[in-house]
C-alpha cells in the first residue's frame, strides 16, 4: 500500500504550492492529484473507508476539486475563445471580464476549502505496521473488482461515443472512467515505477508485466488526453449557447470551436479503429 501513502503525502505538498500561487498549473496538479485521492479512498477497505478523519480528507478534497473544475473551465473558456474560436478583443471582452470575477470569486472559495484540507491530519491507516495481510488482500480484491467494471463501462461506451459525434455525455463518462482506472493501475505498481529504474522494477514484477503494465497505462493516457481535448471544446460550445443572447455575433466563433472539435472526435475515431477498441467495419 504504499503508493497509497504516496497519494496521501501528495495532496499536502500540492496544497503548500497551490496555496502559494493558485496559478493554472498548480490548479491542474492539485486536481490530478485529489483524483488520485479519490481513487485510493474508493479502493481502500470499509475499515479505512470507515476512519472519520480519512473520510473528511476525502470529502474536502472531493469538494476542492469540484470548485477547481470550475476554475479550470473557465480558463478553457477564455483561451480557446482567443485561441481556437479567434475572437478579437474587442468581442472578448465582454465575456473575459464576466468569467474572471467568477473565477476570482471561485478562487476565493477554493482557498478557504484547501486550508480546511490542509488543517485534517491523516492518520497513518496505510502503513505496514498498521495494515494486516487480510486487509491488504482485500484492497487488491477491490482494486481488480473496480478495475473490471471500469473495463466493461469504458468498452460498452467507447462505440456509443464512436457512432454519433454529438454523444457527449458519454464521451464525457468514457474519458472520467479511463482516467479512473489509470489511477486504479497505478496503485498497485511498484512504489518506484519509473521506466529507468529497470532494477527496482524487475525485483517487484516480472519483465512481461511490467511491459503490459506501462502499455496499458500509456494507452489509458492517450485516451484520457484525446478525450479531454474534445471535453475541452464541448465546454466552450455548452458555454457560448448557454451565455450568448446575439447567436449572430458568435456564429464565427462557434464555427471554428466545432470545426476543432471534429478534428479531435475523428483524431480519437481512428485511434480507437486503430486499437480494435471498437469494430472498423
Amino acid at each position: 500500500m504504499d503508493n497509497c501513502v504516496r497519494n496521501i503525502k501528495r495532496v499536502y505538498s500540492k496544497l503548500e504550492k497551490y496555496l502559494e500561487n493558485p496559478t493554472e498549473e498548480s490548479i491542474h496538479d492539485m486536481r490530478t492529484t485529489l483524483r488520485r485521492l479519490e481513487s485510493t479512498y474508493q479502493s481502500s477497505p470499509k475499515k479505512i473507508r470507515n476512519n472519520k478523519k480519512m473520510r473528511a480528507f476525502n470529502d474536502t478534497g472531493k469538494h476542492l476539486f469540484k470548485i477547481n473544475s470550475k476554475i479550470r473551465d473557465i480558463d478553457i473558456i477564455l483561451r480557446k475563445l482567443s485561441t481556437d474560436g479567434k475572437m478579437t478583443e474587442e468581442q472578448l471582452e465582454p465575456f473575459e471580464h464576466s468569467l474572471t470575477q467568477e473565477r476570482d470569486r471561485q478562487l476565493v472559495e477554493a482557498r478557504k476549502v484547501a486550508l480546511e484540507l490542509q488543517d485534517i491530519t491523516v492518520p497513518k491507516i496505510y502503513d505496514k505496521d498498521e495494515i494486516s495481510r487480510k486487509l491488504e488482500k482485500k484492497f487488491r480484491q477491490k482494486i481488480t473488482k473496480n478495475a473490471g467494471r471500469l473495463k466493461v463501462n469504458i468498452e460498452k461506451k467507447t462505440p456509443l461515443v464512436i457512432s454519433d459525434v454529438s454523444n457527449v455525455g458519454e464521451l464525457h463518462e468514457v474519458r472520467k472512467d479511463t482516467k479512473k482506472l489509470r489511477y486504479l493501475i497505478e496503485l498497485i505498481l511498484p512504489k518506484d515505477h519509473d521506466k529507468s529504474d529497470n532494477n527496482t522494477i524487475k525485483n517487484n514484477i516480472n519483465a512481461s508485466h511490467k511491459e503490459m503494465s506501462y502499455e496499458i497505462l500509456e494507452h489509458l493516457e492517450k485516451i484520457q488526453k484525446m478525450l479531454g481535448d474534445i471535453h475541452d471544446y464541448d465546454i466552450v460550445i455548452d458555454y457560448l449557447n448557454q451565455n450568448t443572447s446575439n447567436k449572430t455575433a458568435v456564429s464565427d466563433t462557434l464555427k471554428n470551436i466545432v470545426r476543432n472539435r471534429e478534428i479531435k472526435y475523428m483524431e480519437f475515431v481512428d485511434y480507437a479503429k486503430s486499437r480494435r477498441l471498437i469494430s472498423s467495419k
